[in-house]
């Protein structure tokens, strides 16, 4: 039998202690962006639910990076998303925020680009809010946006027609519809504490999403069902990429764990050794 050597168990506890954390996201069928305001001293309705989404992501965002991105908004859109932020305790918490114009976006998502800065990508509701960017324009960069939220990134997008989802995960169902209310599952409240059912429902909702797989549902209507249950408004998770809901890393503890085990083996193995040689 071949004996752990000390390098080799530095290694392996560096190739464990190196893995990132993956990063949140919630997906939406709402257009909170068309349907709030902000009054001078807070947000009100959807501007408020967009603020309690931002402010429940970015403590589970862990590439370091403390930048919210918003992506092509302008006019209306752009006004919610910075309002959301505005108002929100990211700025205390040293966060900033900036825009990428749709025409910056290859740019934006190639090698080097900025996205390796961001920590909070935000996707507006498309041709339900003024001045929203169409989910089409995403689609070239869907994977590049599945792989920043596995690397700890996180993603706050609403009804943007969703074409790039889609084409992440071919078989989900992203169906159009027009209600209001919602409230949160077990696996929404647990992911993201903080947000309440009003804040959610302070709007219409304009998709509801369909075989959602893995992907936690956050909240379902009140007002649709189908089977007997509320339709899927708000899908997401706390961690992991939207190809890999949850991600396959361990936490801190399990990492000190397997680190502590891989020296604990070596050390074991070095006294047998020791031991049988003399």
């Amino acid at each position: 039998m071949k004996f752990f050597s000390l390098k080799a168990a530095v290694a392996a506890c560096l190739l464990v202690a190196t893995a990132a954390h993956a990063g949140p996201f919630i997906l939406a069928g709402t257009d909170a962006d068309d349907h709030g305001s902000a009054n001078g001293v807070a947000n009100l309705n959807g501007w408020l639910f967009m603020q309690r989404a931002l402010e429940n992501l970015a403590p589970g965002v862990t590439n370091g990076n403390k930048v919210v991105t918003i992506l092509g908004s302008t006019g209306s859109a752009s006004t919610a998303s910075n309002s959301a932020f505005n108002f929100s305790n990211l700025s205390g918490a040293g966060w900033t925020i900036q825009t990428v114009s749709t025409a910056n976006f290859g740019t934006f998502f190639g090698a080097g680009g900025g996205i390796n800065n961001a920590g909070i990508l935000m996707m507006d509701s498309g041709g339900n809010v003024s001045g929203g960017v169409d989910g089409n324009a995403f689609v070239p960069f869907a994977s590049l946006i599945d792989n920043f939220l596995g690397a700890g990134g996180g993603l706050f997008s609403q009804a943007n027609g969703y074409q790039w989802l889609t084409t992440l995960l071919p078989t989900i169902g992203i169906v159009g519809g027009g209600a209001t209310g919602l409230a949160l599952t077990t696996e929404g409240g647990n992911a993201f504490p903080g947000l309440s059912n009003p804040d959610l429902s302070s709007g219409p909702w304009h998709n509801y999403f369909t075989n959602t797989g893995a992907l936690p549902v956050l909240a379902r209507s009140t007002t649709v069902s189908v089977g007997g249950e509320g339709v899927a408004v708000i899908i997401g998770g706390a961690a992991g990429s939207i190809t890999n809901p949850g991600g396959s890393v361990p936490e801190p503890t399990s990492l000190a764990l397997v680190g502590a085990a891989l020296m604990g083996a070596f050390w074991s193995q070095r006294r047998r050794k020791s031991a049988s040689a003399q």
